[in-house]
């Protein structure tokens, strides 16, 4: 397949959010999990396992803490660009923003990917296209590493800090906090185990 594309490269035209999302309505993913990145349909990872309980947790435990300003979206299509619609795994959306939502998320404090399978991306690819979008604040807990990755403070397409927290570094009790909510990391990571 490198060879076609390769061959093909100056012939190959991307998709556009608005194709993408028609395909879609007309059942043309309907047996895939898939998400649009840079003009491209990209298969998600498979989910299950540590990935599920993480997600199903945290989810869980953010909307119980979180202010009633705010709102957290699971696995909904983020609309970064118009070539790229990722799903994250979180989405921190305020109430007023939610109002605006169309076809997908446009607008969050906070975008979390919980990444197994799918670590390249979610730390190489996806922060590129979060930080493209302005998203202020950008996690992946990286469950193969067990640390979480803070991005913050984008800039012309790039988030200018990055803090990796390696969980068995910190104190058995490390905690981390979020638009007001306290998220206990070493709890988060046992759920891996």
């Amino acid at each position: 397949m490198t060879e076609v594309l390769a061959e093909l490269s100056d012939t190959i035209r991307p998709i556009s959010r608005r194709e993408f999302n028609a395909w879609g309505a007309d059942g043309w993913f309907d047996d895939e999990r898939v998400e649009l990145i840079d003009g491209v349909i990209v298969a998600m990872a498979a989910e299950g396992g540590p990935h599920l309980k993480v997600v199903m947790w945290l989810t869980n435990h953010v909307a119980r803490h979180l202010d009633p300003d705010r709102m957290v979206g699971v696995s909904h299509p983020y609309a970064v660009s118009e070539f790229s619609q990722p799903v994250p795994d979180l989405a921190i959306v305020r109430t007023a923003d939610f109002h605006a939502i169309t076809d997908a998320v446009t607008a969050a404090e906070l975008v979390v990917e919980v990444a197994h399978s799918s670590r390249r991306r979610d730390l190489v690819v996806k922060a590129r296209l979060y930080a493209e979008a302005a998203v202020p604040e950008y996690w992946v807990l990286d469950l193969v590493q067990r640390r979480l990755v803070v991005h913050t403070d984008p800039v012309d397409g790039a988030y200018r800090t990055v803090e990796a927290r390696d969980v068995d570094a910190m104190p058995g009790n490390a905690e981390v906090e979020v638009l007001g909510v306290t998220v206990p990391l070493a709890t988060v990571f046992s759920l891996t185990a």
